[in-house]
C-alpha cells in the first residue's frame, strides 16, 4: 500500500506503548486513525496528544463479540478500514507452575482473540476492495520456545501463524499481511505489570531496545513495501535465522555463552 494518506487505520492495545507510536506514525502520514483500547480516559488524552486525526474507540480486546462491534463502531464513524494493525498484548514471564490461573490465561486471551476477532471482520472489504493491510505484532518469542515464559511464547507463535496464513490467503486479492517483529521496546510495561523481565534469557541484552515512535517508522515502511515479515533490527533479524536454520545448534551455543539461562535463576 504506496498511499497511506486518507486511509481508515485501526491500532488495538494503541493508548501507550509501542501501538501508540504505531498510532503517531499513521497519523504523521495522513490516515485516519482510531485506536482501540479498554481505558476510554487514556485513549482521549493520547488522542488529545497525537496530531492528525486519531479518535479513541473504548473495546474489551479479550471478548471478541466486543472487537467486532468496535470495527462496526468505526466502520460507521471513518468508513471501512483500509490498515489494521494487531497490537495489543501482554502477560507475565515466569516458570508456569510460578503463574495463577489468570496469569498463564491472560498472554493468550489478549491478543489472539483480539487479532482474531479484528482480522475477521476487516478481511471480507478489504477482499471486496482488492485493496488493504493488516499488521500483526509479534516477539523473538514467536521464533524460539524460550523457557519460564510459555503462554506468552504459545500466543506469539499463534500470532506468527495469523499473520503468515492471512499473507498467503490474502496475496490473490492484493491485500497485504506483515508480520512485524520488534526487539525489546521502550515502553515502561515492566514498570508497570507484573511481568519480569529477568525470566527472560541473557539473550535479550544482546540487542538494542528500542523506542516506539522508532517502530512506528518501521511498521510505515512495511506498509508501504507489503513486507511479509519484518524482523527489527537486523541484528534481531541474524539471530532468528541462525536459529531457524540451526536450532539445536543455536541453544547449545547460546547455553555454552551463558545467554539461555533467565537473569532470575
Amino acid at each position: 500500500m504506496k498511499n497511506i494518506k486518507d486511509k481508515v487505520a485501526v491500532v488495538t492495545g494503541a493508548s501507550e506503548g509501542i501501538g501508540k507510536g504505531i498510532a503517531k506514525a499513521l497519523a504523521a502520514e495522513g490516515a485516519k486513525v482510531a485506536i482501540v483500547a479498554r481505558s476510554q480516559d487514556k485513549l482521549d488524552a493520547t488522542a488529545a496528544e497525537l496530531s492528525g486525526e486519531v479518535k479513541g474507540f473504548k473495546a474489551d480486546l479479550m471478548d471478541a463479540d466486543d472487537v467486532r462491534r468496535v470495527i462496526a463502531e468505526v466502520n460507521e464513524h471513518y468508513g471501512a478500514v483500509d490498515i489494521l494493525v494487531n497490537n495489543v498484548g501482554g502477560g507475565t514471564f515466569k516458570p508456569l507452575h510460578m503463574q495463577t490461573a489468570a496469569e498463564a490465561d491472560l498472554p493468550v486471551g489478549i491478543p489472539v482473540t483480539a487479532a482474531m476477532a479484528a482480522s475477521h471482520a476487516v478481511v471480507p472489504g478489504m477482499m471486496e476492495r482488492r485493496s488493504g493491510h493488516i499488521v500483526t505484532l509479534t516477539s523473538p518469542a514467536g521464533y524460539i520456545p524460550f523457557p519460564n515464559m510459555m503462554p506468552y511464547v504459545a500466543a506469539r507463535h499463534a500470532m506468527n501463524g495469523l499473520a503468515l496464513s492471512l499473507n498467503e490467503e490474502l496475496k490473490p486479492y492484493g491485500v497485504g499481511s506483515t508480520l512485524f517483529c520488534p526487539a525489546q521496546v521502550n515502553t515502561g510495561y515492566f514498570d508497570r505489570n507484573d511481568a519480569n523481565m529477568d525470566w527472560y534469557p541473557k539473550a535479550s541484552k544482546i540487542f538494542p531496545v528500542l523506542e516506539p515512535d522508532e517502530v512506528g517508522v518501521e511498521v510505515i515502511k512495511a506498509i508501504r513495501k507489503n513486507k511479509r515479515e519484518m524482523i527489527y533490527p537486523w541484528s534481531l533479524r541474524w539471530f532468528v535465522r541462525a536459529y531457524q536454520k540451526l536450532p539445536v545448534l543455536s541453544v547449545a551455543l547460546l547455553r555454552l555463552m551463558g545467554l539461555w539461562r533467565p537473569s532470575a535463576s
